[in-house]
């Protein structure tokens, strides 16, 4: 995904956590999604302003049902929006990601809420 916009954007792979809650399949959930760190190692948003190319997201699962996406930034955080495709991207809904300083880091785990207001716990699995 690295190199299709004009910020340096690297590789974050987020994999949806166990919940004995959650039907078997959700585990093989995978979301990728390129994003600009600061020199913190945090998302750079002013990098995503200045940026005239979305930054792509992609959400997989262990059905085959994939969908492309992208990130999107504004004065409440991070989200990312998906859709399937033959629709329009300023038509989805964004799922909030929920992190907190340093979320970033491979082990750490981030809560997105679904536009549907449905939480799942996500594991950081890469950066880079």
């Amino acid at each position: 995904m690295a190199g299709l916009s004009a910020a340096k954007l690297v590789d974050v792979t987020l994999v949806r956590t166990w919940s004995p809650a959650a039907p078997e399949d959700q585990g093989a959930h995978r979301i990728t999604f390129g994003m600009a760190l600061d020199a913190h190692g945090g998302p750079d948003a002013e990098a995503w302003l200045a940026d005239p190319n979305p930054w792509p997201a992609r959400r997989e699962s262990s059905s085959g049902s994939n969908l492309a996406g992208d990130v999107a930034h504004d004065e409440e955080g991070w989200s990312l929006r998906f859709w399937p495709e033959g629709s329009q991207a300023s038509e989805a809904p964004l799922a909030r990601i929920l992190g907190g300083p340093g979320w970033l880091r491979p082990g750490e785990v981030v809560t997105i809420r679904e536009p549907d207001g449905a939480e799942a716990a996500w594991r950081v699995v890469a950066v880079g």
